[in-house]
C-alpha cells in the first residue's frame, strides 16, 4: 500500500500527471475557453481562474497539499499529442477511509470517453493507497453529466444530501456516489 499516489499514469490514451507551472498556460487557456459550461456548476470558475498568474498560484498550492498528503491535484492530458483535456483530483475530505473524486473536462474532450478513462484509473490508484476503502464522487442532483460517469463505473448512490448552492445551476441536492469494492 502506498502513502501517495503516482506523479504519473499513462492509459491507453491519456497521460494524467501532477499539474507543474508549465502548465498554469494551457490550464488558464481552458478555464476562459470552458467558462459559461464550468460556471453553472463549479462556483470557483472567476475572471481570476482564468488567469496564468492564478493558475501559477494553485500550483504551487495543490503541490503543498499533495505534499501533505491532503489533495492528490492532476491535469489530463492526450498521450499522443500531450494536449490539455481537463483536470481530475483526489480529495481527502470525506472521513477516515474514503477518498472523494472531482474531474472537469474541455469542451473539445467531452464525448469520447476521456473522463471515465481517467476516472477509472484513479479509482485504481485510490483504492492502493494506504486506508483508502471508498471512492466517492459528489455532484448536484441537476448536474446529469456529471453523475452519468459514477452511474457508468459501478458507484452505488449512497445518499443525496441538501447543501448550500454554490454555483448557479445547482439545486442545493448533493449526490453522494461510493464506490467501495468489497461491497460490491
Amino acid at each position: 500500500m502506498a502513502c501517495v499516489p503516482p506523479d504519473r499514469i499513462v492509459t491507453e490514451r491519456l497521460v494524467i500527471r501532477r499539474e507543474s507551472v508549465h502548465d498554469a498556460d494551457v490550464i488558464a487557456d481552458a478555464i476562459d475557453r470552458n467558462r459559461t459550461r464550468l460556471l453553472p456548476w463549479m462556483g470557483w470558475v472567476t475572471d481570476a481562474a482564468a488567469e496564468a498568474s492564478t493558475q501559477v498560484a494553485r500550483i504551487a498550492d495543490a503541490g503543498e497539499q499533495w505534499e501533505a498528503g491532503e489533495v492528490f491535484d492532476y491535469g489530463i492530458f492526450e498521450l499522443a499529442d500531450g494536449s490539455f483535456l481537463g483536470k481530475i483530483g483526489m480529495h481527502r475530505r470525506i472521513g477516515p477511509s474514503g477518498i472523494e473524486l472531482g474531474y472537469w473536462l474541455d469542451v473539445r474532450a467531452e464525448g469520447r470517453g476521456v473522463i471515465t478513462e481517467a476516472t477509472t484509473a484513479l479509482v485504481r490508484e485510490a483504492l492502493e493507497l494506504e486506508d483508502i476503502e471508498r471512492v466517492e464522487i459528489h455532484c448536484d442532483a441537476a448536474n446529469s453529466r456529471s453523475q452519468a460517469v459514477p452511474r457508468r463505473l459501478g458507484f452505488a448512490l449512497d445518499r443525496i444530501e441538501n447543501r448550500p448552492i454554490a454555483a448557479a445551476s445547482e439545486t442545493g441536492r448533493h449526490m453522494v456516489w461510493v464506490y467501495q469494492p468489497d461491497c460490491r
